[in-house]
């Protein structure tokens, strides 16, 4: 497992572009010659402190937490919920609470009209 964690963050840092990389190697340099390779948690914690500040994170996850629908359609919601929920996985760690923290935000006429489908359709919603 040591090993993929050393690994993943050289496949993360090859995966950035232009000044990141630089940024990468800069600090790969600073770590010193004999210093243990950089695990993906580490890197992930300097990365996001350096390219998106802990207030930037703060008010993505309030919009997450208030993102309606409102006049959007499903697929519009989708995409900015995903959006959004990358900035708090730990809200949306099981496919349960990523369901749950999505219908919240969806219209209540459309919660409404799917649980009445699946009354109808006698399917356990307990299960959803």
């Amino acid at each position: 497992m040591h090993a993929y964690e050393t690994v993943a963050v050289k496949l993360a840092a090859f995966r950035l572009r232009d000044i990141t990389v630089y940024w990468y190697d800069s600090g790969e340099l600073s770590r010193g010659q004999n210093a243990q390779p950089a695990k993906l948690r580490e890197f992930s914690k300097a990365f996001l402190d350096h390219y998106l500040p802990l207030e930037i994170r703060e008010v993505k996850v309030d919009q997450l937490l208030s993102q309606q629908q409102g006049d959007m359609s499903v697929h519009e919601y989708s995409f900015r919920f995903d959006s959004l929920a990358r900035y708090a996985p730990y809200l949306v760690d099981t496919m349960r609470a990523k369901i749950h923290r999505f219908v919240v935000g969806l219209t209540p006429e459309l919660v409404e009209a799917c649980t009445t489908y699946l009354l109808n359709d006698n399917m356990d919603i307990s299960r959803i």
